[in-house]
C-alpha cells in the first residue's frame, strides 16, 4: 500500500513523531515534528494503532488500548483451500481458544489465538510473544490439521490490535479541531474491524465519507483521556 502511495507522490519519512506543531495564538494545526524536526503539513491523521493513546499529549483524545494476540504463519502452498475459518478449540487442560485461519494468496497461512492484556511497549521492537503461548498454537495447529502439522513454520510473532472503550474505531476530526483550517483528525482504534469505514477526506477535502455514515466513530462519544496517567517504560 504504500508503495502505491508513493507512485502517486506520498513520501515514507521513518522516525519518531514527537508532537504536533500549532500556528502561533491559533488552534490550526500546521504539522508535526519528527525526531526533533518541523515537518509542515496541511492535514494530520493520528493513525498509530494503539500507540495512538500517546498522542493524547498533544491532543485531547479518547484512549486507545492495546490488545495483545499471538500468531504463527505456515508455509503451506496451495495444500490449504482458500477459505477463512473461524471455530472454537478446546484445550487437555480445558480452557477453549477461538483461533482463526486465513489462507493467503502467497502459499501461506496465517493462524492467530491467545489474547492478553500485558502492557503495550512504547518501543514496537519491544513486542514479544508471552511464554508458552505460540507453543500452545502449535500443538493447537498439529492437532487441527495434518497439513498445518508437517508445514514449515516462516514466523511466531505477537502483535497489539487497537481497540476502544466502546470497541468502535475512532474516525473522525479531533474534538478540539472545530474549524476546517485545524485540518486534525483520527483513524486508529480499527481493532479487526472491516477496512471499508473510512474517511473519504483525503481525496474530496472534506471530513466526512460519501458512502458511509461515521457519526458513530468521532471521538466525541467518548472521555478523553488524560495523559497524566501514562504510565512510559
Amino acid at each position: 500500500m504504500m508503495r502505491a502511495a508513493e507512485v502517486r507522490g506520498a513520501e515514507l519519512r521513518p522516525g519518531r513523531v514527537t508532537g504536533v506543531v500549532q500556528q502561533e495564538n491559533t488552534a490550526r494545526i500546521i504539522g508535526v515534528e519528527v525526531d526533533g524536526e518541523f515537518v509542515a503539513g496541511d492535514a494530520v491523521v493520528i493513525a498509530m494503532g494503539p500507540w495512538s493513546i500517546l498522542a493524547a499529549r498533544w491532543l485531547p483524545l479518547p484512549a486507545v488500548f492495546g490488545l495483545k494476540g499471538h500468531s504463527i504463519v505456515f508455509e503451506t502452498g496451495t495444500r490449504v483451500p482458500g477459505e477463512a475459518v473461524f471455530l472454537e478449540y478446546r484445550e487437555r487442560n480445558g480452557a477453549t481458544l477461538t483461533p482463526e485461519l486465513f489462507p493467503r494468496t502467497d502459499g501461506t497461512t496465517y493462524v492467530c489465538a491467545i489474547s492478553s492484556e500485558q502492557p503495550l511497549p512504547v518501543d514496537p521492537a519491544g513486542v514479544t510473544p508471552d511464554p508458552g503461548a505460540i507453543e500452545r498454537i502449535e500443538a493447537m495447529c498439529a492437532d487441527l490439521s495434518p497439513v498445518l502439522a508437517s508445514a514449515k513454520i516462516l514466523a511466531r510473532q505477537a502483535c497489539y490490535r487497537p481497540v476502544t472503550r466502546d470497541g468502535l474505531p475512532l474516525i473522525a476530526r479531533c474534538p478540539a479541531s472545530p474549524a476546517p483550517s485545524s485540518r486534525a483528525g483520527t483513524a486508529c482504534g480499527h481493532s479487526q474491524r472491516p477496512g471499508d469505514r473510512r474517511s473519504d477526506g483525503g481525496t474530496d477535502r472534506r471530513w466526512c465519507s460519501r458512502s458511509v455514515d461515521l457519526t458513530p466513530f468521532g471521538p466525541g462519544r467518548l472521555p478523553v483521556f488524560d495523559p497524566a496517567q501514562l504510565r512510559l517504560a
